[in-house]
């Protein structure tokens, strides 16, 4: 992804964070309680979507991390797992701080559901580490990415 993308994309994480932060908000003061998962999904936005990105950014302008063949699959995975993650969040804060109660079945499928967003968010960091650890090791031997050739991606 380019340098452009990535800041957008974190432009959009950074205002996901402050809506997310505005809905802990507002349930905090509707049903009386703070804390719990749904605390946890304004810093989780923030860190694992602007900052991760942000960074990414930075990490793209030093080591052209865009001319990989994965770099467009690892953007989606990650985007996806920290979507999928920060949802299910919000599921379980609403669920905590209502105060609802829900079967146990219900129960495992939200856990069942968090579970698989952090794996989908785990392969895409082990992606964009397997991604940066090639062109850093590419780097290091001096050669250089010469644009979009087959022969010169990861």
């Amino acid at each position: 992804m380019k340098i452009r993308s990535l800041v957008i994309t974190a432009a959009v994480f950074a205002a996901l964070g402050m809506i997310v932060g505005m809905i802990y908000h507002g349930m905090m003061l509707s049903f009386g309680k703070a804390g719990g998962y749904m605390a946890a999904t304004h810093p989780m936005t923030f860190v694992l979507g602007c900052g991760a990105f942000l960074m990414a950014a930075i990490l793209e302008k030093l080591f052209k991390l865009s001319d990989s063949k994965l770099s467009v699959p690892t953007y989606v995975v990650y985007v996806v797992g920290v979507v999928l993650t920060v949802l299910m969040l919000i599921i379980r804060g609403y669920v905590q701080i209502s105060g609802a109660v829900i079967s146990d079945g219900a129960d495992a499928a939200i856990s069942g559901a968090a579970g698989i967003a952090h794996t989908v968010l785990g392969v895409g960091m082990v992606m964009y580490f397997v991604m940066l650890i090639r062109r850093i090791v590419r780097s290091e031997k001096g050669e250089k990415p010469t644009g979009d050739s087959a022969e010169n991606k990861d």
